[in-house]
């Protein structure tokens, strides 16, 4: 691959290799949020505040997290950034 100055670059350059990731703090923050927030209604329509907002909160922010290792993991391994238990690419 060629970037943009014209540099022979393998690897690509270190804006792809960024955006490879930067999806993963913006899923946890998502993730976390919407979790709480669905907790939050719950403790509003049972009356049990602050029960249901904890527990969302921590269950989004453990599925969130789950996700983000089993991302890092499966690119990590194959380097191709393949999900895990895919096909990798034949060279």
């Amino acid at each position: 691959m060629v970037d943009d100055r014209g540099r022979n670059d393998p690897e690509g350059t270190v804006w792809s290799e960024m955006g490879r990731y930067a999806h993963l703090g913006f899923q946890l923050v998502l993730s976390m949020g919407l979790f709480l927030l669905g907790g939050w209604w719950l403790d509003g329509k049972i009356g049990t505040t602050p029960l249901f907002t904890i527990l969302g909160a921590m269950l989004g922010a453990t599925a969130a997290i789950y996700n983000m290792i089993r991302e890092l993991l499966g690119k990590s391994r194959n380097g191709s950034g393949a999900k895990p238990g895919g096909q990798e690419k034949k060279r």
